[in-house]
């Protein structure tokens, strides 16, 4: 199995988000302000069309297409790696109005608190509430995958049916809560370009 280089790691990678995010904020002293504002709608780009691809195509095609065990497994892996993406995406997109001239009392409020309302989703999702449901699925999972079953153990996939569907639930909700927040700063970023 090839193994990655030493940057391409989660540490490398949140190294390179922050170093992203400490360019555009100072982008009047160390980039120009057109590079600032490039790497802002990058990471936007990046936001937007992340959720959008992995809520309404990759998932669902995967779930109609594969047995159900693989499809978790694949999104077990998948998963941390999207809200990981998400969340850097959007903090660069909090730091950099953070960090701008005028800072976040310069920014509309509305773009603030739709990119705070996101990243609070994002960081539930990515720290909390998908290592839970992963957990669940996975004790599911080796209950189900028992040569022999117990009244018992058919009682628990059922408890554990029942928990995975609602942390589920909640992490379907927050990622919609993201996008819509998303779109909604879109909105808004939309109303101060000029093309």
């Amino acid at each position: 199995m090839l193994e990655p280089s030493a940057v391409n790691t989660p540490w490398g990678r949140a190294l390179g988000v922050a170093a992203a995010v400490a360019a555009t904020a100072y982008s009047t002293t160390v980039i120009p302000n057109q590079a600032a504002n490039f790497m802002h709608l990058l990471a936007f780009g990046i936001m937007l069309g992340t959720n959008v691809w992995n809520t309404f195509f990759v998932g669902l095609t995967m779930f109609k297409n594969m047995p159900r065990q693989m499809f978790g497994r694949v999104q077990s892996k998948l998963f941390p790696m999207f809200f990981a993406l998400t969340t850097g995406a959007n903090l660069l997109l909090l730091g950099s109005l953070y960090l701008a001239p005028a800072g976040l009392a310069g920014a509309p409020q509305n773009a603030v608190a739709a990119l705070a309302v996101s990243a609070a989703s994002n960081v539930a999702n990515w720290l909390f509430i998908e290592p839970k449901t992963t957990g669940l699925m996975f004790e599911r999972y080796a209950i189900e995958n028992k040569p022999s079953k117990s009244a018992a153990d058919e009682a628990d996939i059922k408890r554990l049916y029942k928990q995975f569907g609602m942390w589920h639930g909640i992490s379907s909700l927050n990622n919609l809560v993201v996008l819509a927040a998303t779109v909604a700063y879109g909105w808004i970023l939309a109303g101060r370009l000029s093309l």
